[in-house]
C-alpha cells in the first residue's frame, strides 16, 4: 500500500498515510482534512477480470458516443458490464475519492491520469476487450481515435446514443454529483488510448515511471 500526499508531487512514495488539508471545491475557502491512501496496482487491477480477455482475434473495443445525458453510461452498464475493461476517468476518480465529495478532477487529476494510463497499457499489452465513452462532437479527434485503435489491431464497435433533447436537459439538470459527464472525461480517454496505441508516442516520463511500478 502506498500513501499519497496530494500536496506533494503525485505518486511520491511517502510514509504512513497522513491527514492532508484539501480545499472543498463546493464551498470556496472552507478546508477539510482526511486520509488519502491507495495502492496504484490495486486501483488498476480492479478493472480487470478474465471475462475481458479476448477469446478470438482481433480484440474488440466498444466506443459509445452521444450527447450529454443521452444515456451512454446506462447503455454501457446494461450491455457491456462484463466481457470488457471499462476505461473511464469518472470511475477512476470516484474510486480515488473514497466516498468523499470533490469536484472533478480536483486534487486527484494526476494520480487519475497515472492510473488511466496504467489501465490502457494493460489493455493493450494483454489484448483485452474494452469499452469507453465519448461525446464525439468534433470529427477530427474521433477520426484520429478510430484510426489509431484500428491500426493497433482492434475491431471497433461504435454505439451511438441519442435521446429527446428535452429529456436530456431534464436528466442533466438532475444529474447526481457522482455521475460525471463524458463532456469532462472524453479527452482523458482519448489521451490514454492515443499515447498507448500510437507507435512511438511519447508518454511523460513521470507517468511512464509510475505505471512501470504497477506492471
Amino acid at each position: 500500500m502506498k500513501a499519497l500526499s496530494i500536496k506533494q508531487q503525485p505518486w511520491v512514495h511517502a510514509g504512513p498515510a497522513e491527514s492532508h488539508a484539501i480545499p472543498n471545491l463546493h464551498k470556496p475557502g472552507f478546508m477539510f482534512e482526511y486520509n488519502v491512501r491507495f495502492d496504484p496496482s490495486a486501483e488498476i487491477d480492479r478493472y480487470f477480470d478474465d471475462s475481458s480477455l479476448a477469446t478470438t482475434e482481433p480484440p474488440h473495443v466498444v466506443i459509445i458516443a452521444g450527447g450529454v445525458a443521452a444515456g451512454k453510461t446506462s447503455l454501457r452498464r446494461a450491455r457491456y458490464s462484463t466481457g470488457y475493461v471499462v476505461l473511464d476517468a469518472a470511475e477512476i476518480f470516484q474510486n480515488l475519492c473514497q466516498g468523499k465529495s470533490l469536484g472533478f478532477p480536483g486534487p486527484f487529476e494526476e494520480p487519475m491520469i497515472m492510473i488511466g494510463h496504467g489501465v490502457a497499457q494493460r489493455i493493450y499489452r494483454e489484448r483485452r476487450n474494452f469499452v469507453t465513452e465519448i461525446i464525439g462532437r468534433e470529427t477530427a479527434p474521433v477520426r484520429q481515435l478510430f484510426e489509431t485503435v484500428k491500426a493497433a489491431g482492434y475491431q471497433i464497435e461504435f454505439a451511438g446514443v441519442t435521446c429527446d433533447a428535452t429529456a436530456a436537459v431534464e436528466r442533466n439538470a438532475h444529474r447526481e454529483e457522482s455521475n460525471i459527464s463524458s463532456y469532462y472525461t472524453e479527452h482523458y480517454h482519448r489521451q490514454w488510448i492515443l499515447e498507448t496505441m500510437t507507435p512511438d508516442a511519447k508518454v511523460p516520463d513521470r507517468i511512464a515511471n509510475a505505471t512501470a511500478d504497477c506492471h
